[in-house]
């Protein structure tokens, strides 16, 4: 939201070359996403068929656990790349601004949620055709991000681009946290004893005990992106009329609760299943904080009245 109250970020010589490297890398990530997409999915029928149902000559669905967990980490690492490139944009002259943020929007989400409409419905070629949609409207966004930024002179942000960029993020936050909410389910479920099955193992079950370096391997990339989240979340609240405590009051307690969600997974490892209790009461707590945000903020993005002044 730094870019939604800057005018020129050219005079900001520092910020300025900062949005370049970001332009840089972001297109180093859109170049990637066509070498992730065909080394996971690859460009034909077969294909797509073999990494949905494993064998054409005896179809069998990929597991709603492997689909939740790609929903969940595609929410993110999407919504947060389109969050900045469309704060960048919304301080250019670009007259169709707004009508590329909600195609792009919604061409990412489609391509999101796709895995759960083929597992649902069918139809592989829908992955792809969401993949090429999305992806041609991620280039015309970054373009025209680009050359707004470097042509013309910048302007502040409309009320209007910033309601309906507050909205969309609004939009992803609760498909995350809806997505979240799933992925634990698969994985644990809401038991004390299948959580504490799913980090220390039950023989009687055949439920092998969790390694640290298997459990690491999640803490350890949450670390950073929960933080991110948790930022962009709760920075949006002022646009919302929440009052600067109770903005402190939600960012400290998501924060809070959702380091303790990450860390009692390898508490419980050490200390056991009184750790469970731990690990479910920090992860609800946090999701209906996070809901709570996310509602509020969609609420103020869909009201005519203006924004109030932001704490700077």
């Amino acid at each position: 939201m730094r870019f939604f109250v800057s005018s020129d970020i050219r005079k900001n010589k520092p910020l300025f070359y900062g949005v370049l490297f970001f332009l840089a890398f972001t297109l180093f990530f859109w170049l990637a996403s066509w070498l992730h997409f065909y080394s996971k999915y690859g460009f034909s029928k077969e294909s797509l068929f073999r990494y949905y149902f494993v064998d054409p000559q005896f179809p069998e669905r990929i597991s709603i656990g492997q689909l939740s967990e790609d929903i969940h980490v595609g929410l993110f690492l999407h919504a947060m790349t389109l969050m900045v490139l469309f704060s960048l944009i919304g301080i250019t002259r670009v007259r169709f601004k707004k009508l590329l943020i909600i195609l792009s929007s919604l061409s990412a989400l489609l391509y999101i949620v796709s895995d759960l409409i083929i597992y649902l419905f069918g139809g592989v070629f829908l992955k792809l055709v969401s993949f090429l949609v999305y992806q041609v409207l991620f280039i015309l966004l970054w373009s025209f991000t680009l050359w707004g930024l470097t042509t013309n002179n910048g302007q502040k942000g409309s009320t209007s681009t910033v309601k309906s960029v507050s909205f969309i993020f609004s939009l992803f936050s609760l498909l995350f946290l809806l997505s979240n909410f799933l992925n634990f389910f698969v994985k644990m479920g809401f038991g004390i004893n299948s959580i504490s099955n799913y980090y220390l193992g039950n023989p009687e079950l055949l439920i092998k005990r969790k390694t640290l370096e298997g459990v690491f391997k999640v803490f350890y990339p949450h670390l950073v992106s929960m933080a991110i989240y948790v930022l962009t979340l709760s920075h949006l609240l002022p646009f919302s009329k929440v009052s600067r405590k109770k903005s402190i009051f939600f960012g400290f307690s998501m924060f809070i609760l959702s380091s303790l969600d990450n860390f009692s997974s390898l508490l419980i490892l050490y200390m056991g299943t009184p750790v469970a209790y731990l690990k479910l009461l920090s992860f609800l707590l946090f999701q209906l904080l996070a809901l709570y945000a996310s509602l509020l903020i969609m609420a103020a993005s869909l009201r005519r009245e203006e924004y109030p002044a932001l704490y700077l």
